[in-house]
């Protein structure tokens, strides 16, 4: 792709979104992700209160005097504010320490296979409404013993604090459960797997409305940098299409993908076009399509969620953790990633626009692939190299493009498995290897079967 003589291509500095964020942007998304369910709960919890409250203080309405004596008959008039000044004290004390334990053990599983297992736990809607639960329990009670009237004992709010501590019992035994299972290797790789696929599927819209080369015949007009530092977590395809909607015969291209970090003076997008004027709106505008954070979001950047598999896998399998069992289940995710991902072929958009982007979702996948190899060798784990290895051949049927840059690969891959301690598991899955790859695509799965 040609760029233009030095003289006529007009250099510029454009702020991707998201760059600077206000405190009610900050606010918006700390409620929309952490914070919103629990304020739901204990929100919930207010009106119930309040509803207590009158119930309890209206002694002119016969039905509330006779739920008043029902309830009277579980909780006494002279016990409901002890039992109310219990309940908030025991519940302020066992939501704290839980917790801390909790976010101990969960602390515990991040440092052991990746610190996003820590995001997801805390981003998990049904622990933000446990915690809503406790809370918003606690504030109940505190709430309705701070508005006791001398004549009116809160029977109805010491009753229905009582019952809900029963289900908060309940609760923290589902909470327990609940988290070790999250803490599972197989969980949090299962999760890290399900977002990536989302992501990917949301980038897979981007793909297919997007060209992979350039079409056009003009030089590159204008060049437009980075104005700041971080990662690209975000391409709006809507956004690209109102930006050159307008831009008849002018092709852009980005430099950047979901994903990569960008450092200040970055080339983020080059614009083709006669008029260097109407190219440098269009790439300021075309700026705006892209969501730069301090941050990656595996919610929306299928890379993240690859990058976090191949870091659990390395250092499950490396010698600074010996565990090849986990390594393999982060191997199988990735391979089912790879086996997904590489025939894919996004649906053919009769006019795509005229932007030139960049899909190097598998690039990152097979690198990764490959980096477990070398880990297989460093640790010496010859049983997982050679598990490796059986990805290799399975995934040469499943997507013939590999073949090529295995074939290129494999020097590289015969020296680390002739590295690796000798067995004869891995010289078997080694052999089938090299016979699927010199077998036709038709052959491959009558060689893996062998």
């Amino acid at each position: 792709m040609q760029e233009g003589t030095q003289q006529t291509v007009r250099r510029i500095t454009v702020s991707p979104r998201g760059i600077h964020r206000g405190a009610l942007s900050r606010i918006g998304r700390f409620l929309r992700e952490i914070a919103g369910v629990p304020l739901l709960v204990m929100l919930g919890f207010a009106v119930l209160a309040a509803v207590c409250l009158v119930g309890d203080q209206t002694t002119s309405v016969g039905f509330l005097n006779r739920i008043r004596a029902l309830a009277g008959q579980v909780v006494g008039p002279d016990a409901a504010t002890a039992a109310l000044q219990g309940i908030a004290t025991g519940l302020v004390t066992v939501t704290s320490i839980t917790f801390s334990v909790l976010l101990l053990a969960v602390q515990q599983t991040a440092s052991n296979l990746s610190p996003v297992v820590f995001d997801q736990f805390v981003r998990r809607k049904s622990n933000q409404a446990f915690l809503g639960f406790f809370v918003g329990l606690a504030l109940f009670a505190y709430v309705v013993m701070a508005a006791v009237q001398k004549d009116t004992p809160p029977i109805l709010g010491a009753t229905v604090a009582t019952g809900m501590t029963v289900v908060a019992l309940v609760i923290l035994l589902v909470l327990v459960h609940s988290t070790v299972a999250q803490m599972r290797p197989t969980s949090v790789i299962r999760v890290i797997h399900d977002r990536a696929l989302a992501a990917r599927a949301e980038e897979a819209e981007l793909v297919a409305r997007t060209l992979r080369a350039s079409r056009s015949e003009h030089a590159v007009a204008v060049l437009a940098r980075a104005d700041t530092t971080g990662y690209v977590t975000r391409v709006d395809a809507d956004v690209l299409a109102r930006a050159v909607r307008e831009a008849a015969e002018a092709e852009v291209c980005l430099h950047v993908t979901t994903g990569d970090h960008l450092c200040v003076g970055d080339v983020v997008v080059s614009v083709r076009a006669d008029d260097p004027d109407r190219a440098e709106e269009l790439a300021t505008a075309v700026a705006a399509a892209l969501t730069i954070s301090k941050q990656r979001d595996l919610a929306h950047d299928p890379t993240t969620g690859v990058d976090e598999l191949g870091n659990i896998a390395w250092s499950s399998g490396s010698t600074s953790k010996q565990n090849p069992e986990v390594a393999r289940q982060a191997l199988h995710a990735l391979e089912d990633l790879t086996a997904r991902w590489l025939p894919e072929e996004p649906p053919e958009c009769a006019t795509p626009l005229p932007v030139v982007y960049r899909d190097n979702d598998t690039d990152r996948l097979v690198d990764v692939l490959h980096s477990l190899l070398v880990v297989a060798q460093e640790s010496h784990q010859e049983l997982f190299g050679a598990a490796v290895l059986d990805a290799y051949t399975h995934l040469l049927d499943r997507a013939p493009a590999l073949r090529e840059r295995w074939r290129e690969d494999l020097a590289a891959i015969d020296d680390l498995v002739e590295n690796m301690p000798p067995s004869r598991r891995l010289r078997t899955a080694h052999a089938a290897f090299h016979r699927a790859l010199a077998d036709s695509p038709a052959r491959v799965m009558e060689t893996v079967a062998m």
